[in-house]
């Protein structure tokens, strides 16, 4: 069925919708292609969003496959019957190379140019503006982060950030151009990245004074031949910003690399930490530089972040927050949607941290779910993607963390990775409960029915259409 699935009237939206899901990048779009994938399964979880390049590009691509069928039929009626039985096997390789083409075509002679005058008007406009501005970049952890110096400092001060996942370039050059920006204090940049050179290009642009990276760990492993490529990456921040502004995870491949200030769950430089405790509502503890001491308590879950908030505290009080700014900002503090976001579902607590990708944000929720009490823990994941050569490694290494946990039950979506999983629980020597789901949009759906009162169920990462 998955050879006959490039033959029907739905090929092509499947074509143009994974081009859409590789975001314009026609070596990946072809790629994915040749490696032949069911089709019926291309538009699982995800939608085509329709835009004017969108439009085109499905105009196009329908025209090439049914063109190409009917010039083939006609031929075979007027000629040789066996032409169509041989041509209409090159029918979807046809529209995938048109759709290739197109790919191509329109990011040369359209859209690189158009994105060009927008970015020069984008930088005369933040040429324009006296606000400070922070840069938040890092494998994980950054939309916490943001969000984080947008509550706290918005006690104080006029604060914006990039909204959403608008962390590429010509998003965050978008969003200067459509923004009433003018009278605020602060400017906050989230920069994403998905290949070398993406966050000397996103500093160049945004020229930030403040720079917070917020840890590393393999992601993006398909464009960073290794975690020194992507150290290096984040290390080019250094071009633009001071390592007396530089806060950085205290992770060793970071501290050996980067220039600046250190956080983690012990405090950041003279800034302690003490008196820590982590419930399913929340985390306080205490953070003291000799006499200056602040009791503080946020919505926040676990321990991985207070090196976060220290780092924010520290940041605040350079921007001149009073100490009852800070205590007030940080009790404002709320779980992000899908990042360790707290929900109860009939009596049972529901932990989803499905937007996580990588494999220090799973170890930080397995510890979570290792420290609090339950009567049942149920651990739910497919994995993750974008970790290139290593996947079979991490993921051998994330079922030795689960193991580790020791969660009552264990749940697995089906896919490329899940027997790595499975090896490294094996030898983690896990001897709970594991389950294997091939649906997994009708398990998350019907959540509800696997569950019990006084379950505590912990939702890890994703696994978008365009992963197999």
């Amino acid at each position: 069925m998955r050879f006959f699935s490039y033959f029907t009237p739905s090929a092509p939206w499947a074509f143009v919708y994974m081009v859409q899901q590789f975001e314009y990048n026609p070596t990946k779009f072809l790629k994915w292609a040749v490696n032949f994938s069911d089709l019926r399964k291309a538009q699982n979880r995800g939608k085509l969003h329709i835009t004017p390049r969108i439009k085109l590009m499905l105009v196009v691509a329908y025209l090439a496959y049914f063109a190409s069928i009917i010039m083939i039929v006609s031929q075979a009626l007027w000629h040789n019957a066996f032409f169509a039985i041989g041509g209409i096997i090159f029918v979807p390789f046809f529209c995938i190379s048109v759709v290739y083409v197109v790919t191509v075509v329109l990011q040369k002679t359209i859209i690189n140019p158009v994105q060009n005058r927008e970015m020069l008007a984008a930088i005369q406009k933040l040429a324009s503006s006296k606000a400070l501005r922070i840069a938040v970049l890092g494998s994980y952890g950054k939309t916490t982060m943001k969000e984080l110096l947008v509550t706290v400092i918005s006690e104080a001060r006029k604060i914006i950030a990039t909204p959403g996942n608008k962390n590429i370039l010509i998003s965050q050059v978008r969003w200067v151009n459509n923004s009433t920006l003018g009278n605020e204090d602060v400017y906050v940049f989230e920069y994403g990245e998905a290949k070398p050179g993406d966050i000397a290009k996103l500093a160049h642009f945004s020229k930030p004074e403040i720079a917070i990276i917020t840890g590393i760990a393999p992601a993006h492993m398909d464009a960073y031949p290794d975690l020194d490529s992507i150290v290096k990456d984040f290390a080019s921040i250094s071009s633009v910003v001071d390592a007396s502004e530089t806060y950085f995870n205290n992770q060793k491949l970071l501290k050996d690399n980067i220039k600046g200030s250190a956080y983690d769950i012990d405090g950041l430089g003279k800034w302690k930490v003490s008196n820590v405790s982590v419930s399913i509502t929340g985390t306080d503890f205490t953070l003291s530089n000799g006499n200056d001491r602040l009791e503080l308590r946020t919505g926040l879950l676990g321990m991985h972040q207070i090196g976060p908030i220290t780092a924010v505290v520290v940041i605040a009080k350079k921007l001149g927050l009073s100490n009852q700014q800070i205590i007030t900002g940080v009790s404002k503090t709320t779980p992000f949607e899908h990042r360790m976001h707290p929900r109860q579902l009939g009596g049972a607590w529901i932990i989803d941290d499905t937007y996580n990708g990588n494999v220090e944000g799973m170890r930080a929720g397995l510890e979570l779910l290792k420290a609090l009490s339950a009567k049942r823990k149920i651990y739910v994941t497919p994995g993750l993607v974008d970790q290139g050569t290593e996947s079979e490694n991490i993921h051998k290494q994330l079922g030795d963390l689960i193991a580790q946990a020791k969660p009552d039950k264990v749940v697995l979506m089906q896919n490329s990775v899940t027997s790595h999983i499975q090896a490294g629980l094996s030898a983690g020597n896990y001897d709970g409960e594991v389950t294997i789901e091939n649906n997994p949009l009708e398990y998350y759906t019907n959540l509800e029915h696997f569950l019990a009162a006084g379950d505590l169920v912990m939702l890890q990462n994703d696994w978008p259409d365009s992963y197999r």
